[in-house]
C-alpha cells in the first residue's frame, strides 16, 4: 500500500434498504441532506443515495427528487455527488436510466460526479436462512452486452464519469473488454461487490475473493470495497491495508449490532480506523484528484 494515497469513503447512505432493525436509515431528500453533511464531518467524501419520497416510497430517475438533495448538500458541503441509476426495476431503457443525469448536467451547480454502472449478471434475491427459503426469487440484474454498450454510449455523450460496479471477476473482464472498445473509459473506480449470507448470489467477503478481484483489475487503478446485505468492516481493514477505499452505509446493513448508528457513525469507524492503522483520510478534492475527475464541482457554501 502507498501510505501517502488518503482513503476515499464513500457513505452509501439509503439504497432501496427499508428502516427495519434501525430507523435511522433516511428516506426522503432532507433526511438524505442531513446525513451528507454528518457523513462529511466524519471523514466521507463520496454521498451516494437514492431518490426517496419522504415514506420511503423509490423514485428512481426523478430528477427534481435528485436537485433537491444536491442543492442541499451543496449549500454545506463539498462531498462528491453519485446518484444511482436504479437497480433492478430500470433495466429496460437506457436513455430513460440516463435522463435525470443528462438533466441535472445541464446546470453546473447540479452537475453529478460521477453515476454507476453495474457490469456482468447478478442474482439479487435475499436468502432466509432460519426458515431455508428464499423470501424473493425474481431480483437479478441481467445486463445484456448489447444493453451496456447502449448506456455507455448514453453516459459518454452525456460526459460523465463512470463508476463500475462488478461483481466477480468476470464482471470485470467484461468491463476490461468495453475499455478496448472505448466505451468505457480507462480512467475508472473499481467498485468490487460483495453480498453477506442473505444474498448469496454474489462473492462473500473473503480475503480470498478480494484477492482474486485485485488480480483481475488494472494494477494501479482505484477500487472500493462495499458489501450488500453484509458487514462491511472487515472489508474495510483489508481495504486500507492493500491500498483500495471504501463504500460503506445503512443503504447495505443496518449495524444492528453497534445499536442504531447514523451513516455518520460507520464513516468516523472506518476513518478512525484508517489513521489508527496509519493512513490518511481523503477530503473531497483530494478524492477528486484521485479519481482524475475532469469536473470541477460548484460548491455553493460551506466546506
Amino acid at each position: 500500500m502507498n501510505d501517502e494515497t488518503p482513503l476515499i469513503i464513500e457513505v452509501r447512505c439509503n439504497e432501496s434498504a427499508e428502516r427495519g432493525d434501525n430507523p435511522a436509515l433516511p428516506y426522503g431528500p432532507q433526511e438524505v441532506i442531513e446525513e451528507g453533511i454528518l457523513a462529511r464531518e466524519a471523514g466521507a467524501s463520496v454521498l451516494h443515495w437514492h431518490a426517496r419520497d419522504d415514506d420511503g416510497t423509490e423514485r428512481a430517475n426523478d430528477t427534481a427528487l435528485y436537485r433537491e438533495v444536491i442543492e442541499g448538500v451543496r449549500e454545506g458541503t463539498d462531498l462528491l455527488l453519485h446518484p444511482t441509476l436504479g437497480f433492478i426495476s430500470t433495466q429496460g431503457d437506457a436513455r430513460g436510466r440516463v435522463r435525470h443525469i443528462q438533466e441535472l448536467n445541464e446546470d453546473p451547480k447540479t452537475r453529478v460526479d460521477m453515476a454507476p454502472v453495474d457490469f456482468g449478471a447478478f442474482g439479487a434475491d435475499v436468502w432466509e436462512g432460519g426458515e431455508e427459503r428464499f423470501l424473493t426469487d425474481d431480483q437479478i440484474i441481467v445486463n445484456r452486452v448489447g444493453y451496456l454498450r447502449e448506456l455507455l454510449c448514453v453516459l459518454q455523450e452525456t460526459d460523465v464519469f463512470v463508476y463500475s460496479v462488478v461483481w466477480g471477476a468476470g464482471a470485470v473482464r467484461t468491463a476490461r473488454s468495453f475499455q478496448q472498445m472505448e466505451l468505457l473509459d480507462r480512467s475508472t473506480f473499481w467498485c468490487l461487490g460483495f453480498t453477506g449470507d442473505e444474498v448469496p448470489g454474489g462473492p462473500p467477503p473473503t480475503l480470498a475473493n478480494l484477492q482474486t478481484y485485485l488480480e483481475a483489475i488494472p494494477a494501479g487503478d482505484p477500487w472500493t470495497v462495499h458489501c450488500r446485505n453484509g458487514d462491511a468492516l472487515p472489508l474495510a481493514a483489508w481495504a486500507i491495508m492493500l491500498g483500495g477505499h471504501v463504500s460503506i452505509g445503512l443503504g447495505d446493513y443496518p449495524y444492528s449490532r453497534f445499536g442504531k448508528p447514523r451513516n455518520s457513525d460507520l464513516v468516523r469507524m472506518v476513518a478512525e480506523m484508517s489513521l489508527t492503522l496509519g493512513r490518511p483520510v481523503a477530503t473531497p478534492s483530494e478524492a477528486r484528484e484521485i479519481l482524475q475527475l475532469k469536473h470541477a464541482q460548484t460548491v455553493q457554501k460551506g466546506a
